[in-house]
């Protein structure tokens, strides 16, 4: 029963999570798309823009996470022992919620403080426990965004930079 004064709400279920969205853009301005300064290379919800890393992220999120860690650790970590601890924390607690966000948000304040990103360790743990599959998505593009060929892996990455191979930027065609 609603209470005395209220508006009853009369978004579906597509439009509350914009409505989210919208607010948290409201709350955090940082997650707004641009170049400008020391911002993220995309946009929290700009997903679009690689379509291949929005639906890896969207069905197998720990595949995702395995790739920007292994690149954010450069090398330190692997891909496959890294997806298998955000697969175990996102599966712990089941239809509860998840763990996932913990580590997850971890990595993005790495990749804030290896390339000068604005932002703060809050904005990271909201992203990460609200709009988790997005912001692993802003992740991925900027480190592409940053040269990497994250599906390769740190090794071929490093094998690139030590030969001198440079990676032409992400979106660019070549024309005569």
């Amino acid at each position: 029963m609603p209470m005395k004064g209220s508006i009853p709400c009369k978004l579906s279920k597509l439009e509350v999570p914009l409505v989210f969205h919208y607010r948290l853009l409201l709350v955090f301005p940082s997650m707004a798309s641009g170049n400008i300064g020391n911002d993220w290379s995309s946009g929290l919800c700009d997903c679009i823009k690689d379509c291949r890393s929005c639906c890896l992220t969207c069905w197998c999120p720990c595949i995702t996470f395995g790739r920007v860690a292994e690149i954010v650790d450069k090398g330190q970590s692997s891909c496959c022992k890294m997806g298998c601890i955000f697969c175990v924390l996102n599966l712990l607690l089941l239809n509860h919620g998840s763990l996932s966000w913990i580590i997850s948000m971890g990595y993005r304040t790495k990749i804030r403080q290896q390339y000068g990103i604005m932002g703060g360790s809050c904005e990271d743990c909201v992203l990460h426990f609200f709009c988790g599959r997005c912001a692993l998505c802003q992740e991925y593009r900027e480190l592409q965004f940053q040269g990497y060929d994250v599906g390769a892996g740190w090794e071929a990455n490093a094998a690139k930079k030590a030969y001198g191979v440079t990676m032409a930027p992400v979106g660019e065609k070549m024309t005569r």
